[in-house]
């Protein structure tokens, strides 16, 4: 009896966790939430919801410790992409491709975003297009968005308006206002469909709501000259004082034209700059919105 319990006692103590141990044990739980929190992307339809979505310009550099560490532990892909994200947020481009590359090849629908538009800034535009029909099939909605830049400039692929209208229209239909812009663009501009104002003041108009401050802008161009709708001076001026207030250049140089026009007050007291007249003009300021490329997560 002596005997067994001296065994038992020896087999505990050869598999019980050495401190070492019991502090990765403790630490790789901690790198994933970490992770988690401050590399999830607003894109990513996979990412931990406990916590809020970051933007790629807003990730801590932290981030690249939390994530490398919660990704070689556990071999999620969702770590290998937010991985990459904060690689990519530091200036590390080929790390970040090694990871992005990573979470594509466990079919992470996300990393194909990111990682087809960096091969496209390569100058595998083929690949971009292979990557983001991947992702769009998937479901995700900056990749359908993606897709439709494809289509409508002819990257890795034929030009194919419908197919572009197709993929605008699903990545709308999920909220993304900037995939709404380029739907009133189309029929804004008459180039690759006939001209349909009345279309394109739909497309607009729900962008604007969602806060584009570019469909601000030519909605706003579109009341001012009786563009498909009748004009109005007040409305437009009310868009470009929107845009402004977003921080839109063009939209405050537009309201201050408003102003001095008459169609809306000038400040009680001009030396006193707030709201929409503290925005500096530049040069170069003045560009009117046409339409928006591809973007990553």
């Amino acid at each position: 009896m002596i005997a067994t319990g001296t065994a038992v006692a020896l087999c505990a103590l050869a598999v019980s966790p050495g401190a070492e141990e019991r502090a990765n044990l403790q630490i790789v739980p901690a790198m994933q939430t970490e992770c988690d929190r401050l590399a999830g992307s607003p894109y990513d339809q996979q990412r931990n919801s406990e916590f809020a979505p970051v933007g790629i310009d807003e990730i801590d550099g932290s981030a690249v410790n939390a994530c490398r560490t919660a990704y070689e532990a556990t071999g999620n892909p969702r770590f290998a992409y937010q991985l990459g994200r904060a690689l990519n947020k530091t200036q590390q481009a080929d790390e970040a491709m090694n990871a992005y590359d990573a979470a594509v090849q466990a079919g992470y629908p996300a990393a194909k975003v990111n990682f087809g538009m960096l091969m496209g800034r390569l100058g595998d535009e083929r690949a971009e297009f292979q990557l983001y029909s991947e992702a769009a099939q998937s479901g995700n909605v900056l990749a359908a968005y993606n897709l439709g830049v494809a289509y409508r400039d002819g990257l890795g692929t034929q030009p194919d308006v419908q197919k572009a209208l197709q993929w605008f229209e699903k990545a709308a239909g999920e909220g993304d206002d900037t995939a709404a812009f380029n739907i009133g663009v189309i029929y804004d501009e008459g180039q690759l469909l006939p001209q349909d104002d009345q279309t394109a003041i739909a497309w607009y108009d729900l962008a604007a709501q969602r806060g584009n401050t570019d469909a601000m802008i030519n909605l706003g161009l579109m009341y001012e000259a009786g563009e498909g709708v009748a004009a109005n001076a007040v409305k437009a001026a009310e868009l470009y004082r929107e845009a402004a207030e977003n921080g839109d250049t063009f939209g405050a140089y537009k309201f201050l034209q408003m102003q001095e026009l008459g169609v809306v007050p000038a400040p009680v007291d001009p030396s006193t700059p707030e709201g929409v007249n503290s925005l500096v003009l530049k040069p170069g300021d003045l560009k009117q919105p046409t339409v928006t490329a591809g973007k990553e997560i």
